[in-house]
């Protein structure tokens, strides 16, 4: 007899690409993931490396990408929370390492946060659309 699949429980949401949208879509995320038993600062370091993600998507976004919403994803697992932001960006050139640029320094800090905060940090870059995927191992 074989074991049922149980479903990750998992989490959608789409905001336009706008920097004022950020913080409400982040905050259901959050929302999300409290359901779902994480730890305080699991989803306090989930959503900081979800804004500095999305709010790279934004700054990149050019032309008909502004016109095209971004997605946040999340799924949770007794182990593991894997987060998605899918944008319609030209993409940029993810770092192969990040260092904390200097402080008189305005831009580079997102990058190196993300990959402070999560265990994985992975940048797909597509044609229409690029991914940015980050995994979280819970304690």
């Amino acid at each position: 007899m074989t074991e049922p699949v149980h479903p990750r429980p998992a989490f959608r949401v789409e905001f336009p690409c706008n920097l004022a949208e950020v913080r409400r879509a982040v905050g259901k995320v959050g929302h999300f993931l409290a359901a779902q038993g994480c730890a305080k600062s699991e989803i306090t370091d989930c959503e900081l490396a979800l804004v500095e993600g999305c709010n790279n998507a934004v700054a990149y976004a050019t032309g008909t990408g502004r016109q095209q919403p971004i997605s946040l994803e999340a799924e949770c697992q007794s182990q593991t929370i894997e987060l998605r932001i899918t944008d319609h960006t030209p993409g940029f050139d993810w770092p192969a390492s990040a260092h904390l640029p200097e402080p008189a320094e305005e831009r580079g800090r997102g990058v190196y946060l993300i990959r402070s905060l999560m265990d994985k940090a992975e940048y797909l870059r597509g044609k229409n659309a690029n991914t940015l995927l980050l995994r979280k191992i819970r304690r």
